[in-house]
């Protein structure tokens, strides 16, 4: 009997710590709904955006983190359900010195526009033998989708040209004509897409990276934006890979690198 006792005992204990666990979860869940909602009527907040990668000072190590960065960002999108689409990669032979990724997602603004500024990362270079521990650093642009401008683009501003692939790229490369080159007239932007096989894809690709170059030069906001963190000197995070650590310095924060780059953590709250 006693026996009996004590189990009913130690199983209400447990049902006890699962229900207070599932009451912290519950108040997180709703804290974090309530966070989105005062959020949502904020201008810019609910819109699509790009995000752009750009190498900065750090020569060819930058090229090679601007794609891992790439990568990274691009896997945590597919992991959590993101419309995601690269749509411009400068490429060269260390990686990218720029890459171009469009996120279509209600709300996307808002949760990637903390990233916007600069990154800086200590590691050990593995583009050089000697693998001597340098400092590198990337610009990222979170720039939000205003409008489609694609379809306000007046299309006898444009000069669109095709021409044969260069570079690595399979078997349709320098066998068909499947790059596109769009020149817009007024500004002189000139835009290039090369990276897929169908010459419709990459004119659409370009199209996209016009209208985003687009909103860089003409909407005052954008600027403003991107301009905020560098204006101030400030960095976004540093990543410490040799000791295994990330300093958030807009959230104050310290992270697991490892955890975070093998997205066991999440870089935004969603």
């Amino acid at each position: 009997m006693i026996e009996f006792y004590n189990k009913l005992i130690e199983n209400y204990y447990i049902k006890k710590k699962f229900i207070k666990k599932k009451i912290i979860d519950y108040k997180s869940f709703l804290l974090n709904c309530e966070y989105l909602i005062n959020n949502l009527n904020i201008k810019f907040n609910n819109l699509n955006c790009f995000v752009e990668i750009i190498s900065n000072q750090g020569g060819i190590d930058t090229h090679d983190l601007n794609k891992f960065f790439l990568n990274f960002y691009y896997k945590w999108l597919l992991k959590n359900k993101f419309n995601v689409e690269i749509i411009n990669l400068e490429q060269s032979p260390y990686g990218y010195k720029k890459s171009l990724l469009l996120i279509n997602n209600f709300f996307s603004f808002f949760l990637f526009k903390n990233e916007s500024g600069l990154h800086r990362i200590i590691r050990k270079n593995p583009l050089i033998s000697s693998k001597k521990i340098q400092t590198s650093y990337l610009n990222l642009n979170i720039v939000p989708k205003i409008i489609n401008n694609v379809n306000f683009i007046n299309k006898n501003d444009l000069i669109i040209e095709n021409y044969r692939s260069k570079g690595s790229g399979g078997q349709h490369v320098n066998t068909t004509n499947s790059a596109i080159r769009i020149v817009h007239k007024p500004t002189n932007i000139v835009v290039t897409s090369q990276s897929e096989r169908s010459q419709m894809l990459n004119k659409k690709f370009a199209m996209q990276t016009l209208e985003y170059k687009l909103l860089l030069k003409n909407n005052l906001f954008v600027k403003e934006n991107i301009n905020k963190f560098k204006n101030n000197k400030k960095y976004i995070k540093t990543y410490y890979f040799e000791n295994n650590e990330i300093i958030n310095h807009v959230e104050k924060q310290k992270i697991n690198l490892n955890d975070y780059f093998n997205l066991n953590i999440d870089f935004i709250k969603i």
